[in-house]
């Protein structure tokens, strides 16, 4: 369990990595992170949809993860600024998702997710199997 310290730190660290996506300079200081890295088909994604507890990255035969894909662990409190300022309205969702290339659209819908990480790799890529090093980076709250 995080202590107090952590607690203030981590939202720090975050507006940091979005500061560096939004100019471009992703390698200008090392920030905490973990990386999930193996082999072809050998559960990199069913990693990282265990660390969030949602099922919402694309699956299928072959290649399918091309670009890489930052994900930032956000937490909100029900009374936090975050919470009440960008939760979807009705406030029943307990997580949702925003894509730094849509900030200003939320998704609840884990389904929804899975398609535009899709849409999004197939923009950066195109429809056969290239890969890339631009990233999709995709906050968790």
């Amino acid at each position: 369990m995080a202590g107090p310290r952590m607690d203030q730190l981590i939202p720090v660290i975050n507006k940091l990595q979005d500061v560096f996506h939004t100019v471009g300079q992703r390698d200008i200081i090392e920030l905490p992170q973990i990386v999930v890295v193996g082999a072809q088909s050998s559960g990199k994604s069913s990693v990282l949809e265990t660390v969030v507890g949602k099922d919402f990255l694309p699956r299928g035969v072959g290649i399918v993860t091309r670009v890489p894909l930052i994900l930032q662990l956000n937490h909100a409190p029900a009374n936090s600024n975050i919470s009440t300022r960008r939760k979807p309205a009705g406030g029943a969702v307990e997580e949702w998702f925003i894509f730094s290339h849509k900030p200003d659209e939320i998704f609840t819908d884990c389904n929804a997710v899975r398609r535009e990480i899709e849409l999004q790799t197939t923009k950066l890529v195109g429809e056969n199997k290239n890969v890339a090093d631009k990233p999709i980076n995709l906050k968790v709250f």
